[in-house]
């Protein structure tokens, strides 16, 4: 059984989400450069000139125009279909850097950083609470698969002083902790790029823009519950569309659901 979709906002990522007990398939190829997590079971990919067996915890890698056939065998996975030129254009657009040649090639990544990058992606396009968090997501994953999985070797960023747009960012979180908000936003107030604001935000505050935006609106839930405010009000009040991830984060900060919060003396 397979599950396929496609977040809003990322119209060039297909999303796959399974688990089969087995399935044949014949040759082919992909137009899109290929990801695929094996989470459990296995997976043989068979290409031109040689096979490949991926076990758990493997992240398969195939290059768009590559030939193969796969065969998965009780195999949970997930998987990504990304358009190589929208991943060009987003990651320089996020780095603010060109990146001529970037090419990749067949490859089991065993990379336990590179795994959680992917999967830390796609569930946040599974149920994309905050664009603030799936943008910061899905461009630290093109990032890392591009700097350590590619032809192409962007830059360091410059540390530089960046102690006031960091300011900036976490007064304009503040302030507007009910909107949504993405990073691509956040880089233009600031004249930071993606990656630089990311970066800098997380070595000064000690976590990235999503979290810190996401303890704000916490924090104000609180106040409001103690008031009275009914938990469904609340959820919306602070910048949450949908009061089951409201009452999920709330517990992960608070130790307590919303209910419990609410009827403590």
């Amino acid at each position: 059984m397979t599950e396929m979709w496609r977040a809003d906002g990322f119209k060039a990522i297909e999303l796959h989400r399974g688990s089969t007990t087995f399935h044949e398939y014949p040759r082919h190829w992909h137009d899109e450069l290929y990801f695929c997590a094996i989470l459990k079971g296995s997976s043989d990919v068979y290409c031109v000139d040689r096979s490949y067996s991926a076990s758990p915890e493997t992240l398969v890698l195939i290059p768009p125009g590559e030939v193969h056939a796969d065969r998965k065998r009780e195999c949970v996975f997930r998987c990504m279909f990304i358009d190589l030129q929208e991943l060009r254009i987003g990651l320089e657009r996020f780095i603010e850097q060109t990146l001529p040649g970037l090419n990749f090639r067949m490859e089991l990544i065993r990379s336990v950083k590179t795994m959680k990058s992917f999967l830390r992606a796609h569930r946040c396009l599974e149920e994309p609470e905050f664009e603030l968090a799936a943008d910061s997501a899905v461009m630290r994953f093109f990032h890392t698969i591009v700097v350590r999985h590619s032809t192409a070797k962007p830059r360091s960023a410059r540390d530089g002083d960046e102690n006031a747009a960091v300011r900036r960012t976490k007064r304009f979180l503040d302030e507007h902790y009910a909107q949504r908000i993405s990073l691509q936003e956040l880089s233009r107030f600031t004249g930071l790029s993606q990656y630089h604001l990311h970066r800098s935000f997380c070595k000064k505050i000690g976590m990235p823009p999503h979290g810190y935006l996401t303890q704000v609106r916490i924090n104000h839930a609180r106040l409001l519950l103690k008031r009275g405010m009914p938990i469904s009000d609340v959820a919306y009040s602070v910048g949450f569309w949908d009061q089951s991830h409201f009452a999920r984060h709330f517990k992960k900060l608070s130790g307590v659901t919303p209910g419990q919060y609410a009827h403590m003396r």
